[in-house]
């Protein structure tokens, strides 16, 4: 393979957190001259990347895609970066990035955890591109050879050979754990909260009896920090369940056939709604406090609690209101927009993007 013949990069990602990343990585690759003197030009492309039921790659299907989605003429020998959300694994080991024959580098976002990611993994797509090259120049078959010493862009990172295909496997040491946190990122909870609206509008209507009846203040002001942890956790875990059982989110062992994966995705799950019910949980809370601080005089609150109130008490006036409206914020939830809720899980976007894939090939 010609320098020339290197020098298109195509890239195509999920929508999402990896599509975010990869406009970045897109940036990075754009103009950079690689060891061999090619300079690289990068381009987005839009194509969906399906997983097999199972959750790994489709890399067959990604292929037809890439073929169906190149204009005429274009050049056929272009790298295509595709950048995944899909938490691929070997063992404990997250996939970072995978090198597909002669022409294909597979970044995997979640791989990377939940700091830095789009950094990180613009120095992996120029570690494997380069990796590739070395390969391409070694060997005339372009059969697999992963290279065995490590870079500054990979870290404890080392290459390895799975199906085949060159893997850059992250360090064993909280794999797992890191890989669950880089699935939580790229779920994006804090997109949960314009879905949750409905919750948030009757938590915020039943959080409004603790600004006005006294009886409120009283049980506030005589409860413990103990107690008032205790009632919060189990209003925002009661939400957090009502969102997840009744809208189908928990995988089950039809659709997830390992059990480590299955674990995973609803580990995953789980953080992502219960991040998103804190998230609506504290902006509650900050509104409670405000609306109390106005509306109820140190003076009267004083003669409600028969002694003199302080920040304290309408920390603690706030902190109840909005854990009883978290409770009521479950009801509304009913109504909150189930297509949102249901695109935070990786499982009913993996199935999203199935459907997209299969309609673009037929109708191509």
């Amino acid at each position: 393979m010609e320098d020339s013949d290197l020098g298109t990069v195509r890239v195509a990602a999920d929508q999402g957190l990896a599509d975010a990343v990869a406009d970045k990585i897109c940036a990075r690759l754009d103009g950079h001259r690689l060891s061999s003197g090619t300079v690289l030009h990068a381009e987005a492309v839009s194509l969906p990347l399906p997983p097999v039921e199972s959750g790994r790659p489709d890399m067959e299907t990604w292929s037809s895609l890439l073929a169906t989605g190149s204009e005429e003429g274009e050049n056929a020998d272009a790298i295509t970066l595709c950048v995944s959300e899909i938490p691929r694994r070997v063992g404990s080991r997250p996939v970072l990035a995978e090198i597909v024959g002669t022409s294909m580098v597979v970044i995997y976002v979640p791989s990377f955890g939940a700091r830095a990611v789009a950094r990180r993994a613009g120095a992996v797509a120029l570690t494997a591109i380069e990796s590739m090259r070395r390969r391409d120049d070694d060997t005339d078959d372009g059969s697999p050879v992963a290279p065995d010493h490590p870079t500054p862009a990979t870290g404890l990172a080392h290459w390895s050979v799975d199906s085949g295909h060159d893997i850059l496997l992250a360090p064993a040491l909280l794999g797992r754990t890191r890989m669950v946190a880089g699935m939580i990122r790229t779920n994006r909870p804090w997109r949960l909260v314009p879905a949750l609206s409905g919750a948030l509008a009757a938590a915020t209507a039943t959080s409004a009896f603790g600004v006005f009846y006294s009886s409120i203040w009283q049980m506030a002001a005589s409860m413990s920090v103990l107690r008032l942890t205790c009632v919060s956790v189990i209003a925002v875990a009661l939400i957090t369940a009502w969102l997840i059982l009744p809208n189908g989110l928990w995988e089950r062992r039809t659709r997830r056939q390992t059990g480590v994966d299955r674990a995973m995705y609803n580990m995953a799950t789980l953080a992502t709604v219960f991040a998103g019910v804190l998230f609506m949980y504290v902006a509650l809370f900050l509104v409670v406090g405000a609306a109390s601080a106005v509306v109820i005089s140190p003076e009267f609150l004083s003669m409600q609690i028969d002694r003199e109130a302080g920040v304290v008490d309408y920390v603690r006036l706030a902190w109840l209101a909005a854990s009883l409206g978290t409770v009521a914020g479950a009801v509304g939830s009913t109504v909150a927009d189930q297509e949102q809720i249901l695109g935070a899980t990786f499982g009913h976007r993996e199935a999203a993007r199935r459907r997209a894939a299969k309609s673009r090939l037929s109708t191509d």
